[in-house]
């Protein structure tokens, strides 16, 4: 195929990213505003999600993920369960470290 960029240049296919920019594979969220808004409510709602006053808080949280390239301000990250953009320094009930919890020592007992 000929085309603007001359002969042995193909197109690219579906699919792939093509520019830095590309869309493709960002969450529908952070590319439509009103479903963010919409998912944020429901972890207001549900998930008491607002101003962290401790350690814990989205920026750290197993589910924040920090997603290049899809519109996320400097201080949001993704959240995986809401799916909304999240400010990295509030925090809701779902926040959860991602380390494992550590077993206790159960001590054995004989009857």
């Amino acid at each position: 195929m000929i085309g603007l960029l001359g002969p042995g240049k193909e197109m690219g296919k579906k699919g792939e990213n093509l520019l830095a920019g590309d869309y493709d594979e960002c969450p529908l969220a952070t590319q439509d505003e009103i479903v963010n808004k919409g998912n944020k409510q429901k972890a207001v709602l549900t998930a008491n999600y607002g101003p962290a006053e401790g350690e814990k808080r989205c920026g750290n949280c197993e589910y924040g993920q920090k997603l290049k390239g899809c519109g996320l301000g400097k201080n949001e990250v993704f959240c995986d369960v809401f799916e909304f953009k999240c400010s990295v320094d509030n925090v809701c009930d779902a926040w959860d470290s991602g380390e494992e919890p550590e077993e206790e020592d159960e001590e054995e007992y004989e009857d």
